[in-house]
């Protein structure tokens, strides 16, 4: 009964926010206007757009490295392509669940143990780790970018405000986390049991499970220091890759933005990334159309840049489940030979 009725609230809330975003979407989509939106795209400039193809294909392998080396801190050391393909997998599922960016992050543990014969715990691990590292870049680029919103002098100061309550909010949680983990208190278990979830029959003994996922990362905060600081390196390695992303997609459409324009179209796609909302659909368009529409003017230009960020985003959807599907249909191949291999046995035995 009560799984049932976890299922039943996480379609309802799915479906809620895919309401909501279609709808700010369309608002936002009626608001510029399609004329305004054909006219930036029949300027597009083909080189420039392949640059950004490029480069957005890119971004994905300091996640990979980030991964890999915290891997290497477990004495793992997997292959670089199988830890992309999980990637893309989990960012699959990530872009189409609303759970500001953690969605894929089981899926990513469960293919390292299925398929590299990783131990689930040491796996979760790992992948809580980089997703860790992940987010604290997030909130180091976010203060940057901070910085630059409040440079901006037409931007109401509440907006002003509650960016900086939210980058606030962030590191304070993130710290709060990172301390717990340093001094063996984990968070995880704290929240499991503040919430009697062990008090539910089929989740009574998980605590054990997190008990160690937890003491794995406690060992790899205070042993691997010097793991830690490569594995953050690989984010700054991946701003890099990103401003030359934005900026090669605003030169497709045919703007030479500056410098402080392509930051905050990077800090506004990342906020956007963090609302519980698929793909943060509508909030990506409404945010950098907002955005575009403070600092150039021209809304539609937001508007235009977003929904080509929506087409990347789609486009690694569509991979990630291939992959997806290439893998179930393995699994289910394998079930039918073991199957197969048990009958026949059977019949020889008579």
């Amino acid at each position: 009964m009560f799984f049932s009725l976890l299922k039943m609230k996480k379609r309802l809330n799915l479906i809620l926010s895919l309401v909501i975003g279609i709808a700010i979407f369309a608002i936002f989509f009626y608001r510029t206007g399609i004329d305004a939106v054909w006219d930036i795209f029949s300027s597009i400039e083909p080189l420039y757009l392949g640059l950004f193809a490029l480069f957005t294909t890119l971004t994905f392998v300091p996640a990979v490295l980030r991964w890999k080396i915290v891997l290497r801190a477990h004495g793992k050391d997997l292959p670089f392509l199988a830890l992309l393909r999980y990637t893309i997998m989990g960012y699959a599922v990530s872009y189409v669940t609303p759970s500001a960016r953690i969605g894929g992050e089981p899926l990513r543990a469960y293919m390292v143990h299925k398929e590299q014969g990783m131990d689930l715990k040491t796996a979760t691990s790992s992948v809580i780790i980089e997703k860790f590292v992940e987010l604290s870049g997030s909130i180091a680029f976010g203060i940057f970018g901070l910085v630059l919103i409040f440079l901006i002098p037409n931007l109401d100061w509440r907006i002003k405000l509650f960016f900086g309550a939210v980058v606030l909010f962030g590191f304070s949680i993130l710290l709060i986390f990172y301390y717990r983990s340093l001094m063996g208190k984990g968070s995880f278990s704290s929240l499991f049991l503040l919430f009697r979830l062990n008090k539910i029959a089929r989740w009574n003994d998980f605590v054990y499970v997190i008990l160690s996922v937890e003491k794995k990362m406690q060992k790899f905060f205070v042993k691997n220091k010097k793991e830690f600081f490569q594995a953050f390196l690989t984010y700054l390695l991946y701003g890099v890759l990103v401003f030359f992303e934005f900026n090669f997609l605003f030169k497709g459409l045919g703007f030479n933005e500056p410098f402080t324009t392509v930051i905050l179209a990077i800090v506004v796609s990342g906020f956007v990334g963090f609302i519980p909302i698929p793909g943060g659909l509508g909030f990506l368009e409404a945010g950098q159309s907002a955005l575009l529409s403070v600092v150039k003017g021209q809304g539609s230009l937001g508007f235009a840049f977003s929904l080509f960020l929506r087409i990347r985003g789609l486009v690694f959807v569509a991979i990630g489940f291939v992959l997806i599907s290439y893998f179930s249909g393995g699994q289910l191949m394998e079930r039918v030979e073991k199957k197969n291999k048990k009958k026949s046995r059977s019949t020889k035995k008579y």
